[in-house]
């Protein structure tokens, strides 16, 4: 749930940029972000869910489009828009919520289905649905939302409670670090689709952002302990001016309950990145992965007999390429007459590898599930494909076919 928190951490954020005069515009804009948001997140849930209805990975490329697009238009308003601010107050305001809508709206799209869909991993396939370990999914998952919530109405709360200059010097780092590893899903798309030439020095530079994105949410909430340590230090004492002894006592009240807020969002915040550091570590434990196995060259041809392959699990071969590169590919029967074949690496995740769990095939960094028929084939998770030649009961590779993609393993 690593992502929700700081999707939710984001939005409160990006609420608190709402600094209307008027409390009802304000309120009506983020009301409408919000349920307008969790409705585009169903949908999104809904379309996801359809077997083989839409390609994933282009989804994920078009819903990402509009939430890069209006953050560039969020970080030109803060950074250059003091003029419009006021001069034209009210245009601001106008594309400032139009900005503030359809970040909303498109963040939701993309990120809150990953969330919902969760729900459906409770129970493993063949697993009794009353057991402690399906408890445990639910407790957990109940209490990552709960944290999500938290998380997002602390920083509304004390993004609100600074200085519109101050907020206007940490919103802009913040929407770039989350920006990131959104743009990065989007250059990889156009990478798959040849749009961007192939470069080995981009890939490599691709895929460290990309499976690295945890790195971008650590330094995010690391910047926003700015914030509650700016309310707490700002607020130790009354410094504005009183008549009487109950103004007094008002005041103090006030710059209490601020310090209780900024404590209660630094509490989290210390929770949020030792979620996605030292508890992440822990759960995500190293996967070993199997050991290759033998396999014969002959005339220039990988040749691994179908005869191996009939156990229908996944089966794992290293290979030197001509640049000295260790690679590994992957062989595994499909169906009785069909195999998959494809290097142990895809254009999304990089070289890290697959396993098998129950006799599914899983990717090793995203612990997204295979669908066994579509290995072979180029596009989302699935292992990078390559040429092959079934004949007489033999799989054929190339390895001058390999030799071209050793790029991957670098």
């Amino acid at each position: 749930m690593e992502g929700g928190i700081a999707f939710s951490v984001t939005m409160g954020l990006l609420f608190s940029l709402l600094r209307y005069e008027e409390r009802a515009k304000r309120v009506r804009i983020i009301g409408f972000s919000v349920i307008g948001g969790v409705l585009a997140a169903a949908l999104s849930a809904y379309l996801r869910s359809i077997p083989n209805f839409l390609n994933r990975t282009a989804l994920n490329f078009y819903s990402m489009l509009p939430v890069v697009g209006s953050m560039l238009l969020l970080l030109l308003l803060i950074l250059f828009g003091s003029y419009l601010r006021k001069k034209q107050r009210k245009a601001y305001e106008i594309l400032l919520s139009l900005a503030v809508v359809l970040y909303s709206l498109a963040s939701f799209f993309s990120y809150l289905p990953l969330i919902m869909t969760n729900v459906s991993s409770f129970v493993s396939y063949g697993e009794s649905a009353v057991s402690t370990a399906v408890l445990f999914r639910v407790i957990g998952y109940s209490l990552a939302i709960l944290v999500m919530l938290l998380s997002g109405i602390a920083a509304f709360r004390c993004g609100f409670c600074l200085g519109e200059r101050e907020f206007d010097l940490l919103l802009p780092p913040v929407l770039l670090l989350r920006g990131v590893s959104q743009a990065a899903l989007i250059l990889q798309r156009l990478y798959s689709l040849r749009i961007i030439p192939r470069n080995p020095k981009f890939f490599e530079a691709l895929s460290f952002v990309i499976n690295h994105s945890l790195i971008f949410d650590a330094l995010l909430f690391a910047l926003l302990l700015v914030i509650p340590l700016t309310l707490i230090l700002r607020h130790l004492r009354v410094t504005e001016s009183y008549r009487n002894r109950a103004e007094l006592r008002k005041l103090k009240a006030g710059h209490r309950r601020v310090r209780h807020w900024a404590a209660f969002f630094a509490l989290l915040l210390a929770l949020d990145l030792s979620s996605i550091t030292a508890l992440k570590s822990y759960a995500g434990r190293e996967i070993p992965l199997s050991a290759p196995e033998d396999y014969a060259i002959e005339d220039g041809r990988i040749v691994v007999p179908l005869e191996s392959l009939q156990d229908e699990h996944l089966h794992r071969y290293e290979y030197t390429a001509k640049d000295g590169i260790k690679m590994r590919f992957i062989l595994i029967k499909k169906s009785q007459s069909a195999y998959g074949v494809g290097l142990d690496a895809c254009e999304i995740c990089g070289p890290t590898g697959y396993f098998e769990r129950k006799n599914e095939v899983v990717c090793k960094l995203c612990d997204v599930v295979m669908n066994k028929g579509t290995i072979g084939f180029s596009g989302g998770c699935n292992p990078i494909p390559f040429p092959y030649l079934v004949h007489d009961q033999k799989i054929y590779i190339e390895t001058a076919d390999l030799d071209k993609l050793s790029y991957v393993f670098k």
